[in-house]
């Protein structure tokens, strides 16, 4: 193995590590900050499993159509066996990106109020 290798591995599980750390301390702060004012912890409320699932299936429906408009728009621009994976990674990002903010315009609204 050279050293870019693992240099890219340790850089891998050091960034997978830091941000669980960031994740579940923020989280513990936050939870000590609500009961030293006085509420309760549990009071916020995920959402449901239901809509926890929509949520999920529509980013991944959104991915999925991003990966065909970016295949076929790799296809219809770039020379044939030129692995371009820009439009892969553009399309994912739009159709992933438009299928959260539907979510939210449609359940987001209605769990706030």
């Amino acid at each position: 193995m050279d050293i870019t290798g693992a240099i890219a591995i340790i850089f891998f599980f050091g960034s997978v590590f830091g941000i669980l750390y960031i994740y579940f301390s923020t989280r513990h702060r936050e939870r000590m900050n609500m009961i030293d004012k006085g509420l309760a912890p549990g009071l916020h409320r995920p959402m449901t499993d239901h809509l926890r699932t929509l949520k999920n299936g529509m980013v991944l429906i959104g991915l999925g159509a991003g990966m065909l408009a970016g295949h076929l728009f790799s296809q219809a621009t770039f020379v044939p066996g030129n692995d371009n994976p820009l439009p892969y990674v553009v399309g994912m990002s739009i159709f992933g990106g438009l299928s959260m903010v539907l979510f939210y315009t449609f359940f987001g609204r209605k769990q706030q109020g």
